[in-house]
């Protein structure tokens, strides 16, 4: 295959990376798909395998919280792995990863500051007459062609120009600083590892990440074993706290009153199409307005058939125009919610039309809170460190790791959408009440606490490697202090790296791309000076 096919395929893997972002949000786009995705572009599983865990780990706990834009992984990803396998050289494609990140976050922003910010003052002028083709139009059709214009475009010109002169580059780096990288992408997991610590509300886990630590370490428990071992911790904590709380009484105290629903004409189908069409949540989001047109969108399949006058029809299409911004997936719960009580202000005409996006306002931040710790803090990152584990057991030959994080993700995704949508709609605001009154929220948070340290625990022997190469002669006997080390605590420097950047990060604020920089560059000076 040649460059320009090459080229144009890895531009097309970025783009449905970036349209997997703003829609199906199946996690597609993070480096640990998306590399061997590449890699197979260029004929290279393996080096897509070396290169998307390294990337991966790079990102491990880095969530997209509020308006905050981070350095964008999933053109660091294609592009670093691109390069990589132009070159041989997977330590070249780590080394301009990070580089290329802070590429695609400047493309970022200066989308959502400027087409965005344009599409979305034509979409307020299809809100305005109502009109739902024009709403799709400028909320999913026409983002997702300025989506390859930022990014499947530059990649293509990246991996088609650039290729040869990162070759030529290649050709004059010292054997010594090539090695050097290598060492510091060895330790970048910990940076990772310990992000991931950080964003655990719970501290009272710390014991289980020294379950998961002494189980990988000491008895050569692979990662499945591990998280094995988090359920089964969960699960005793579960039953633990069953025997402590009479759960009957919860149940039978947050029990929704029946309510009259004879009015209602929104069918499954229906529901069915606004599922489908909430899929653009995180398609076109602005600047000023963040997920507004994603809302509009998803609502237009019950706006449309309560509403028979098209100017009561147009009032409830710019009704939700307004701000609004939480996790993608939790939003689903207030679409549901949106959706009974517009059917029920069309049909019954008792609901305040000023109380409809006071509800969803006041969910926002509880469902973000919910979907960023739980999801994208926890199981994400879960996730993906088993799958770059299963990868680097194989030997980087097996994708079956890539995939299983790719299937979770997307059961989970999916139903969180269908739960928020179906569920939302039936039990309104009484469903959120149970689960912010009943206490399930606590014990999720709890449980999801104790999974992360276990898991944590486990990947130090995985995800951080470091060899040193330092000597010394008792006698006649030369030892190496590598294995004095192992000898004395197996992972010692692994751990203990770890922990100091989990110190750093979360009691020095730390900013995480300054470490992996620092990380990098002491690989390079370790190999430098000849004691990695």
């Amino acid at each position: 295959m040649n460059l320009f096919m090459q080229a144009l395929l890895t531009s097309i893997v970025t783009w449905i990376g970036f349209l997997d972002k703003a829609f199906l949000h199946t996690f597609l786009y993070r480096p640990i798909v998306i590399g061997p995705l590449v890699g197979l572009v260029f004929g290279d599983l393996s080096m897509g395998l070396q290169v998307g865990v390294s990337v991966e780990l790079m990102f491990l706990a880095v969530i997209f919280v509020g308006t905050a834009i981070p350095p964008d992984e999933t053109i660091s990803a294609a592009l670093a792995t691109a390069l990589a396998c132009a070159t041989g050289s997977a330590e070249v494609g780590i080394a301009t990863a990070l580089p290329i990140s802070f590429v695609g976050q400047i493309f970022r922003q200066t989308r959502n500051s400027t087409i965005y910010e344009f599409t979305q003052r034509m979409v307020d002028k299809a809100a305005a007459e109502a009109n739902p083709r024009k709403v799709v139009l400028w909320t999913s059709i026409i983002p997702s062609v300025f989506e390859y214009l930022f990014f499947g475009l530059p990649t293509f010109v990246g991996v088609y120009y650039g290729a040869s002169y990162v070759q030529a580059f290649i050709d004059f780096i010292p054997d010594w600083l090539i090695s050097g990288i290598s060492a510091g992408g060895g330790l970048l997991g910990a940076v990772g590892v310990a992000l991931l610590l950080g964003s655990v509300k719970d501290k009272s886990a710390w014991p289980y990440f020294l379950v998961g630590f002494i189980f990988a370490s000491y008895l050569g428990i692979n990662m499945i074993g591990i998280a094995l071992i988090a359920v089964i911790c969960v699960a005793m904590n579960y039953y633990a706290d069953k025997r402590k709380n009479d759960e009957t009484e919860i149940d039978e105290a947050y029990e929704a009153e029946p309510v009259d629903t004879s009015y209602r004409v929104i069918t499954k189908k229906d529901l069915w199409r606004t599922f489908r069409y909430a899929l653009a949540i995180e398609s076109g989001n602005c600047t000023t307005r963040q997920e507004a047109d994603g809302i509009l969108q998803g609502m237009i399949p019950v706006l449309d058939k309560v509403y028979e006058d098209k100017s009561k029809r147009a009032e409830a299409y710019q009704r939700h125009c307004e701000l609004f911004l939480t996790e993608g997936r939790m939003a689903s719960i207030c679409i549901g919610i949106s959706c009974a009580m517009e059917e029920r202000n069309a049909k019954v005409g008792d609901i305040d039309v000023d109380s409809i996006n006071a509800i969803k306002v006041a969910l926002m931040g509880p469902l973000a809170g919910v979907g960023d710790s739980l999801l994208h803090g926890t199981l994400r990152p879960i996730m993906a460190g088993l799958a770059c584990s299963m990868v680097t057991a194989s030997g980087y030959t097996s994708a079956i790791g890539p995939f299983l994080f790719f299937a979770v993700m997307t059961i989970v995704g999916m139903a969180v959408r269908y739960f928020g949508i179906f569920k939302g709609y039936e039990g309104g605001l009484a469903l959120v009440a149970n689960l912010q009154e009943g206490g399930m929220l606590d014990r999720l948070t709890k449980y999801a606490g104790i999974a992360a340290f276990t898991v944590c625990g486990g990947f130090i022997s995985s995800l951080v490697y470091v060899t040193l190469n330092v000597s010394y002669t008792q006698g006649e006997t030369v030892i190496a202090l590598q294995e004095v080390l192992d000898g004395l605590m197996p992972n010692l420097i692994p751990l203990l790296y770890t922990l100091l950047m989990y110190w750093l990060i979360d009691k020095k604020k730390v900013n995480i791309i300054l470490l992996m920089f620092i990380t990098i560059l002491l690989g390079v000076a370790g190999v430098y000076v000849g004691i990695m």
